[in-house]
């Protein structure tokens, strides 16, 4: 079975990357089963591009799953819903799916950072305990969670691994190491935010996907029935 993912379209910054990207895709289409978003649909307040990324998500016929990212700000998040009625976000919640003969379970978070960053320290003093809680009730959606696969898409990077080739000097506000615990709970992660990570990393032989739009170029295909390792990983 495989399994379609992108992350930060940020549109409009990328958004004819992903038109591209999508043309190529949909004459493939009937071979994914699932569509997954990782957070940074739009860059920060531009809600008017909400309504070109609707024309193109409702190309996509097999279901789309999302997370919200840094840049969906908390305020817009009932309009942004709205805006992309195809799109089933998730926000630290989990569904459970049956696609293909196989059930899925998927959790669906913005994620945490180890450290947050200057701009949330300054404007959102309660973050770190947000941060906090966040972990521990992603960690109980997962210990609950049966199924064929279980799968994390999450926003912010649940390890340092992918997310080397960014500034070393910030790898704490952009991911979070003490979170690769959660994701030895899970058969597959699927990530973004690293603009210039790495495309796969590991964490105790669970596979971790940067599906990173900038940094991939393209939507990055997952099959989930291969072995694991690099031999799931391929784009169209």
């Amino acid at each position: 079975m495989k399994v379609a993912a992108i992350g930060d379209i940020h549109a409009p910054l990328f958004l004819d990357i992903f038109r591209r990207s999508l043309d190529k895709f949909l004459k493939f289409e009937d071979e994914v089963s699932l569509f997954l978003i990782a957070g940074d649909i739009i860059e920060g307040k531009r809600l008017d591009q909400l309504k070109d990324v609707k024309i193109l998500l409702d190309k996509i016929k097999v279901p789309i799953y999302a997370c919200f990212g840094n840049n969906e700000y908390q305020d817009n998040i009932s309009l942004i819903k709205e805006s992309l009625p195809n799109v089933h976000f998730l926000d630290d919640e989990y569904v459970e799916l049956s696609l293909n003969n196989k059930r899925i379970y998927l959790v669906g978070s913005r994620g945490v950072l180890d450290q947050p960053t200057y701009w949330q320290r300054k404007n959102w003093p309660g973050i770190a305990d947000v941060y906090r809680e966040r972990t521990l009730k992603l960690k109980q959606i997962a210990e609950s969670g049966e199924s064929d696969y279980k799968v994390l898409l999450i926003h912010y990077p649940p390890t340092y691994g992918i997310i080397e080739g960014e500034n070393t000097k910030f790898l704490s506000s952009i991911g979070s190491k003490k979170l690769e615990t959660l994701v030895e709970m899970f058969d597959l992660v699927v990530t973004a935010h690293a603009h210039k990570g790495k495309r796969y990393a590991e964490v105790k032989r669970v596979c971790v996907y940067n599906v990173s739009l900038p940094l991939t170029g393209e939507i990055t295909i997952i099959d989930l029935d291969r072995k694991r390792g690099l031999d799931r990983f391929f784009l169209f």
